[in-house]
């Protein structure tokens, strides 16, 4: 058998590491393109995920069985449609579903349709309007830029002039291209933030599992945003009842409606929900794991990961068993200097040895010519520790860390400090 993993990160490099953990050598594995964390376990394949057409003819000329697609951007270029033309196994949204991330005002319409609880909304493509809609009202204002743009696209304006510059960056300088030519204005929503995800083959949805995570670059939720600096799972807040509660209200009416809508969602559904007065409710969704979210729960499942994607491509969802550990886990980022901004890369790196319930993911790295580990991007590793408690969990990843030889590297102290958010 032979699967090929779509990215490049530390989501990619978990989702090979948990297919390797549970199946046989007989499994061949394939990253395109992969990092220097997948190159002692898996092919890395020179392909880049943009590069579709490349992607399609590599896995009919390797008789790939099946295809995973990692990060958003391969799936709202279509890739899962062309690979399904050319009847090629793979497990992710077709470029329609995939619009419940790429478009925010798509999946708004969703959730209306579905009396899913979401934030109220307006959308504007005119400053002027957008401005005109603003003046009169109290901040804090959610202004969020419609598509995709790499988790940087939405600001919390506390003022009026700083909603009025997040605006301006998004319908007049144009800084997110075609992702910002529209814009949505939400009700700002209050409470604490966590993290659902679901396995589904657009009819079944398996056991919810969540997370919590720290997107600010600094301690204490300063600093700008960037694509995560950690987070832990599971979250104190998610029990049983809270459970039943999103899977009941949000995760399988949105499902259903997807379906409905002619656009059926098969592959992992990822809500981004905060708990407010009146209950859960969606700030947005995703439409593949997070990142490092991937790298936080995937030590903890307990089953197959090729089996489940594979079920899921194969709308055999409900026969797959979809077990997740009682432990907890902690995932710390390390970043290059000057992350989230122009950063340095190419630094040397060397890695000691760590407890056997640690791994080490790897974001943005690669291999020099002297057969050096190096940085090659923003987030660089991803520290990863599992054990019965997320106290104990926390201990053994920032000890790990202290193995990592990393010069001029940034990483959270706080990560799972304080559960209470």
């Amino acid at each position: 058998m032979k699967v090929l993993i779509v990215g490049s990160g530390g989501r990619e490099h978990a989702i090979a590491w948990s297919i390797r953990k549970t199946n046989s050598e007989n499994l061949q594995i394939y990253v395109a393109p992969g990092n220097a964390g997948t190159l002692p376990f898996a092919t890395n394949v020179n392909i880049q995920i943009t590069q579709i057409k490349e992607l399609t003819t590599f896995a009919k000329e390797n008789k790939i069985d099946l295809t995973i697609v990692g990060s958003e951007t391969p799936l709202d270029l279509g890739i899962v449609d062309i690979f399904r033309m050319n009847n090629l196994k793979i497990f992710g949204p077709s470029k329609k579903a995939s619009q419940i991330e790429s478009s925010k005002e798509f999946a708004k319409n969703i959730m209306n349709k579905a009396n899913v609880p979401t934030a109220d909304s307006i959308t504007f493509d005119s400053y002027e309007e957008s401005i005109k809609f603003l003046s009169g009202k109290t901040p804090p204002f959610v202004i969020k830029a419609n598509g995709l743009a790499a988790g940087k696209g939405v600001t919390i304006a506390t003022s009026h002039e700083g909603a009025a510059e997040a605006l301006d960056n998004c319908l007049n300088k144009q800084i997110f291209g075609e992702s910002g030519k529209t814009v949505l204005i939400e009700e700002f929503l209050e409470g604490k933030e966590l993290s659902i995800f679901s396995f589904t083959d657009g009819y079944y949805v398996s056991p919810l599992v969540a997370a919590c995570d720290y997107k600010r670059i600094y301690d204490n939720d300063l600093g700008p945003n960037t694509g995560g600096m950690g987070g832990y799972s599971p979250p104190h807040t998610f029990d049983s009842s809270l459970n039943q509660e999103i899977n009941s209200t949000i995760i399988t009416p949105t499902i259903h409606q997807m379906a409905e809508n002619n656009t059926p969602f098969s592959g992992i559904l990822y809500g981004g929900l905060i708990l407010t007065n009146q209950g859960p409710k969606v700030i947005e969704y995703n439409c593949r794991f997070g990142d490092p979210e991937a790298e936080i729960l995937l030590p903890l499942l307990d089953s197959n990961l090729f089996e489940i994607c594979q079920a899921g491509a194969e709308n055999s969802l409900n026969h797959s068993e979809i077990r997740w550990s009682t432990n907890s886990s902690v995932g710390i980022v390390l970043t290059s200097k000057g992350y989230p901004n122009e950063y340095e890369t190419e630094k040397i790196i060397s890695i000691g040895n760590i407890k056997d319930n640690c791994t080490i993911f790897h974001n943005g790295t690669n291999i020099d010519e002297e057969n050096n580990l190096i940085s090659s991007g923003g987030r660089v590793l991803t520290i990863v520790s599992t054990n019965n408690t997320i106290e104990n969990a926390r201990k053994d990843a920032y000890d790990a860390i202290k193995s990592v030889d990393f010069i001029d590297s940034h990483f959270r102290t706080d990560i799972a400090k304080s559960t209470d958010r």
